[in-house]
């Protein structure tokens, strides 16, 4: 038994001494033990009678390993002449390193498109088509008293012809006619025309600044290359508007006339009077006149004495407010090609979350005789949504380490993203969320 003890005590001191690379000044394990392992310690067959009688127990007869054994330190002192020392070793290099990153980019998306459809409005109707006829004339056919602005005509005890007339200028009597004229006639003539057509607008994609968070794994792949996973979160505002827009016009004239009657008579074979102005009367010796106009001959002329033009019209305001939130999944390989500098390559695929509030307001506008335009109905209407769209990206980037922990990182990158589109009030609109965007940031790896 105490044969086993002494044989695992030397074993035990021995085997830290022979990992040891000892250098110059450095004793070495026969040397560190003075006397020598054959002088200090008797051979087993000489020194040790028997295994029970000559050797005291193990706790009294050998000194414990703290005691007898100098430590690795005590035994192994570096030499003071000598300018070799222990080798280091380094440390074990990282496998894989955390980046979490925060900037800003810039990014050209956004292009907004509505069509716009026609206002529900009804366009009202102001004038009214109205007629007053030439008072005094009687009917156009058949023995009538009439009364016109230069003579008259009436009826006598004959049944076809009288001679109860007169006229006031020669000039009334044209070969075998003798015509009259009588004015105080109105007519009120209307007219309308309308027009209703959809429009729309576009508002070109703009530049809009999007902060931004990225998140990745990056495992060494030797020779300078390393990739790994990544996650990007980003935020951007969207906005378009169009003001005045139209879809409906309309008009309606109302051209007041006055009207003058035109009444002629067949005098032929007749010689009238002619002193003027010419008085008749009933029953006397004169010249036979029809007490009735050429059947067809009343003429009615007009002549426009006002004009009143009210116009229609539509007016509408559009507008658009999105806000995107975007969280792309993907895989990022790095090169670095030397202790700074670094560029990657990475791609993946997009969620977009578009919330969004639409409105259209509508106004309808009237306009009498070139006055101020006045509102008589409006209306309006908005819509708030949100819908998920997915889409892909391509990204590249170039990089500066700042020191162990915090780098410069200045990237672009492609979205191509399903197209949003919503409704409000009539019309229909969709943005376009794809495009390029440019980023600036700064990195902090663990």
């Amino acid at each position: 038994m105490n044969t086993r003890i002494g044989l695992a005590f030397l074993t035990s001191l021995l085997a830290p001494l022979s990992i040891i690379t000892a250098g110059d000044g450095v004793s070495t394990a026969k040397d560190a033990l003075s006397p020598s392992a054959k002088e200090a310690i008797p051979s087993a067959k000489g020194a040790i009678p028997s295994a029970k009688g000559a050797i005291p127990p193990a706790k009294g007869a050998i000194p414990s390993a703290k005691g007898a054994i100098p430590s690795a330190k005590e035994v192994i002192q570096p030499s003071s002449k000598s300018g070799k020392g222990i080798i280091p070793v380094s440390p074990q290099s990282h496998q894989g390193r955390w980046t979490l990153g925060a900037g800003m980019s810039w990014r050209n998306i956004g292009e907004v498109g509505f069509r716009t459809g026609i206002s529900d409005f009804t366009v009202p109707s102001l004038f009214q088509p109205s007629s007053s006829p030439v008072p005094g004339i009687g009917p156009a056919e058949g023995p009538a008293a009439r009364i016109y602005d230069n003579g008259f005509v009436r009826p006598d005890a004959r049944s076809t012809r009288t001679t109860d007339y007169g006229y006031n200028e020669l000039a009334q009597i044209q070969g075998n006619t003798l015509s009259f004229t009588a004015s105080g006639g109105e007519r009120q003539e209307v007219g309308q025309s309308s027009t209703a057509a959809a429009t729309g607008w576009n508002e070109e994609a703009d530049h809009v600044s999007a902060p931004y968070l990225k998140l990745r794994y990056q495992s060494d792949l030797g020779n300078g290359w390393s990739a790994g996973p990544s996650i990007h979160v980003s935020f951007a505002e969207i906005n378009g508007s169009r003001r005045g827009l139209n879809t409906i016009s309309a008009s309606e004239q109302m051209d007041t006339f006055d009207i003058t009657a035109t009444d002629v008579y067949d005098i032929s074979g007749l010689d009238l009077p002619r002193e003027v102005p010419y008085t008749g009367a009933p029953n006397i010796v004169a010249p036979l006149v029809p007490n009735q106009p050429i059947a067809g001959s009343r003429l009615f002329t007009p002549t426009l004495r006002t004009s009143d033009i009210a116009l229609w019209n539509d007016t509408i305001d559009e507008s658009l407010d999105l806000d995107t939130w975007s969280l792309a999944f993907g895989a990022e390989a790095s090169y670095r090609f030397d202790n700074r500098f670094h560029a990657s390559l990475g791609a993946g695929i997009a969620l977009n979350v578009a919330s969004w509030k639409a409105m259209r307001s509508n106004q309808l506008l009237q306009q009498i005789n070139n006055g101020a335009p006045v509102v008589i109905d409006s209306s309006s209407a908005d819509n708030i949504g949100s819908s998920i769209l997915w889409g892909f990206y391509l990204q590249a980037s170039a990089g500066y380490q700042l020191n162990e922990s915090w780098s410069l990182e200045v990237n672009l990158r492609h979205d191509h993203t399903e197209d949003l589109n919503g409704s409000v009030g009539g019309s229909l609109f969709d943005v376009d969320l794809s495009g390029f965007s440019a980023g600036l940031g700064l990195g902090y790896s663990f």
